[in-house]
């Protein structure tokens, strides 16, 4: 199933046909919050907890109610605030062929701020960092959390994953005396996400999700899940033993540095990965931009 938010932050499901029905109704907690993002989290959050009990509920208002086309609604995210936004360092094996695998990292992860989060057809707007050399938007493939998880082995670790979802981490690069990830990682609409939560079920294998990035129409990123260093059912090990990782809770895994491309005012960008749906967004700049490339030593240029 396909979950996302929509318009007047209302639940809505889409269905195979591309069309969207609101199934609010479904959730009575749904009437009881404000529609904004943080009434819009609660009711999430409460589908995803209890999400087998309004299953059911859920295909027979889809099954009746023919829904509006999913092109013509105003797309919120899916996650507008969730309890933890993680997002995972380097945590791809993306060198040439010709290059020695860099050495496997412990892993490691950053928070999003709320107000980093935007949906699908946002616009992510570069403040002017006069010491950023340059701006990127990472294409990524993220799970959410479905039940509170601590100290959970890798075996299990999958049981505890609700559903997948695109995300995108704009990134500023190569900022000098840099202490933190909230300068270069952490701005305002710098977490585009979504379109949709699709449930686990959709996604038989998340390590073999093919993920693709396209920069004004032209396909500059392509590669595959199967590259991460630390697979999910790793991440959700270290992280429980870290912390305990609620419902609602988002967590990207990083990307695959080839190809990581520049976004200048103006651009379009899109995410896509198989399986979740189109995540769309545009740029807006409020100072000049280098067009240059930027990546790790041993990646090339798409």
């Amino acid at each position: 199933m396909k979950l996302l938010l929509f318009n007047d932050w209302a639940l809505g499901v889409l269905k195979s046909d591309g069309r969207v029905v609101d199934v609010s109704k479904a959730v009575p907690i749904a009437a009881a919050v404000p529609k904004n993002p943080l009434g819009a989290e609660m009711v999430m959050e409460t589908v995803i907890e209890g999400f087998d009990s309004f299953r059911g509920k859920f295909e027979a208002i889809v099954n009746q109610e023919q829904g509006v086309p999913f092109a013509e609604v105003t797309l919120r995210p899916p996650l507008p605030r969730p309890p933890n936004a993680l997002c995972a360092f380097s945590n791809y094996q993306d060198r040439e062929q010709n290059e020695p695998p860099p050495p496997v990292r412990t892993l490691d992860f950053f928070h999003k701020c709320a107000t980093s989060i935007v949906g699908s057809g946002a616009t992510v707007e570069l403040p002017d960092i006069p010491e950023a050399k340059v701006f990127q938007p990472e294409p990524e493939f993220a799970y959410v959390i479905g039940r509170k998880a601590r100290k959970v082995s890798q075996a299990q670790a999958l049981d505890y994953v609700f559903g997948y979802m695109n995300f995108s981490d704009i990134s500023a690069r190569d900022i000098p005396n840099r202490r933190t990830t909230f300068l270069h990682k952490s701005q305002e609409t710098w977490a585009p996400m979504g379109p949709v939560i699709v449930t686990k079920d959709e996604i038989p294998d998340p390590q073999n999700v093919r993920v693709r990035l396209w920069l004004n129409g032209e396909q500059k990123q392509d590669y595959n899940t199967g590259a991460m260093t630390q697979p999910i059912a790793a991440q959700i090990q270290w992280l429980s033993e870290q912390i305990t990782l609620q419902p609602g809770d988002l967590v990207s895994c990083g990307t695959h540095h080839v190809g990581l491309s520049p976004i200048n005012d103006g651009d379009r960008v899109e995410v896509e990965g198989d399986g979740l749906e189109r995540l769309k967004f545009s740029i807006k700049s409020y100072g000049p931009r280098k067009d240059e490339f930027w990546g790790p030593p041993g990646v090339r240029r798409a």
